[in-house]
């Protein structure tokens, strides 16, 4: 039951293929899955493969292991099981862009607790990209962002009223993924905006939007 909630929480991908982020054409990359045993759990490690540049991978595949360790570094509670997951959130033809999952359990707990991160890499020089470099948030610009819908991690529009009251006071998230179509999602962690049965929740910025934004914020 817990490895079909991990699964069942990072499904719904808008993966698409966007003009927007497109410097131009680059070497096709392919992502496959590497087990690994993370205690008494089998965890699945994305592993990034570019086509004939085996450098750039390298880059990426390694910088991926240093998020979760990162990840799983900031866990300030005990936990009983752990478990690592991904999904693939979107592939142009310059970015790579996933969903992080780690995963704990406690046990005696109601349920696990998963903690999100989005990752996005160029296929031309495996840096991996700040939200900045796809679109420029202002301080003030807050209000228009949780006007917009906000998405389970089943990919469906949660009702506003299944929102928390105050959920438009948490800060804007920096966390993030590429959702195709020029779009940027914004990843908040489950009980931030709304109940944990929604899971990840996510505020997709339209492509209008970002463009408005980065236009308006320098």
């Amino acid at each position: 039951m817990k490895h079909s909630f991990v699964a069942m929480a990072l499904m719904a991908a808008a993966i698409g293929m966007s003009s927007a982020f497109v410097a131009c054409p680059t070497a096709s990359a392919s992502i496959s899955s590497e087990a690994v045993k993370t205690g008494g759990q089998d965890s699945l490690y994305p592993v990034v493969s570019i086509k004939d540049d085996a450098a750039v991978a390298a880059k990426i595949n390694a910088d991926i292991r240093s998020q979760i360790e990162d990840m799983k570094a900031a866990l300030d509670y005990r936990y009983d099981d752990l478990q690592v997951s991904y999904k693939l959130k979107y592939e142009g033809q310059s970015y790579i862009s996933l969903v992080l999952c780690v995963w704990t359990y406690t046990h005696g707990a109601a349920h696990g607790m998963p903690h999100y991160r989005g990752v996005t890499y160029s296929k031309d020089t495996g840096e991996r990209a700040s939200i900045r470099d796809f679109v420029r948030i202002g301080s003030d610009d807050a209000w228009r962002i949780y006007n917009l819908p906000v998405f389970s991690g089943s990919g469906k529009e949660i009702s506003k009223y299944q929102l928390f009251r105050d959920y438009a006071s948490e800060p804007l998230s920096g966390n993030f993924y590429l959702a195709g179509h020029g779009q940027v999602a914004l990843i908040y962690q489950p009980y931030q905006l709304a109940a944990f049965v929604y899971g990840m929740t996510s505020i997709i910025l339209p492509e209008g939007l970002v463009e408005e934004l980065n236009k308006k914020n320098p």
